[in-house]
């Protein structure tokens, strides 16, 4: 963790924002999970429609008011999406590359710390928000409506680009999470451009349990991301263990 924070901090001298996404494996690349299969992508609206169909009578707050917000539905409750979550909290980023109830199959692989310049992503897709020095926002700048499902059957590539999003959620706001949309014909993150926008850091396999130790011991826990009783109640049976 310390090696990480000095990184960063030599980092932050040269760059005013920076978002994180940890992975469990060095070689996943940065596509949302809807485009993971090609053969989804075609199917996106079908999906959405049939999650608002199943979902209504399952719902505890208001319904959302537009599409963005269903899609960030979907997102919290890990439907294939073209959304990527990022993060905010190099931290939360780290947990969930060295995690055991994450990496679940992947122990036995190096990981990935990816880090963002997400202005420096959206100026590579020739895109802006009312600033240049501001990330647009979902349901505030409308030249986002362009990434929406319905309007992605146009012929004309767009490139990914980093956005803020409401934290509707106990979890995303205790995450720190924002988003990077990806149209249907865009490829990996990485790949766009001369890539300075993005960069990693790999988390050999042999650091993994060491950072997770470090972790628990600042009390950077499941239960610090995902503040909720499934949590509290599997932290609480960890004491019979």
């Amino acid at each position: 963790v310390g090696d990480l924070l000095m990184a960063l901090r030599e980092l932050s001298v040269q760059r005013e924002l920076l978002w994180f996404r940890g992975h469990s494996r060095k070689d996943w690349t940065l596509v949302p999970s809807l485009a993971r299969n090609p053969d989804h992508l075609g199917k996106e609206t079908e999906i959405i429609k049939r999650f608002i169909q199943l979902a209504v009578p399952h719902l505890t707050g208001d319904a959302p008011r537009d599409d963005w917000e269903w899609i960030f539905l979907m997102q919290h409750h890990r439907v294939p999406t073209r959304l990527l979550d990022w993060t905010e909290s190099p931290l939360a980023a780290l947990w969930f590359v060295v995690s055991s109830s994450i990496n679940a199959g992947y122990e036995a692989h190096d990981g990935a710390f990816w880090c963002l310049s997400p202005l420096s992503l959206n100026h590579e897709a020739r895109f802006r928000g009312k600033l240049a020095t501001e990330c647009p926002g979902f349901g505030k700048d409308v030249v986002l409506d362009n990434w929406l499902p319905d309007r992605q059957d146009t012929g004309v590539a767009q490139k990914p680009v980093a956005a803020t999003g409401p934290r509707t959620s106990p979890r995303m706001a205790a995450q720190l999470g924002n988003f990077t949309i990806s149209d249907r014909g865009s490829g990996p993150i990485e790949d766009i451009g001369e890539g300075k926008h993005v960069w990693r850091f790999i988390i050999p396999v042999t650091a993994k349990p060491i950072i997770a130790e470090e972790l628990r011991l600042l009390r950077f826990t499941e239960l610090t991301l995902f503040p909720d009783l499934d949590r509290v109640a599997t932290m609480t049976r960890e004491l019979l263990s």
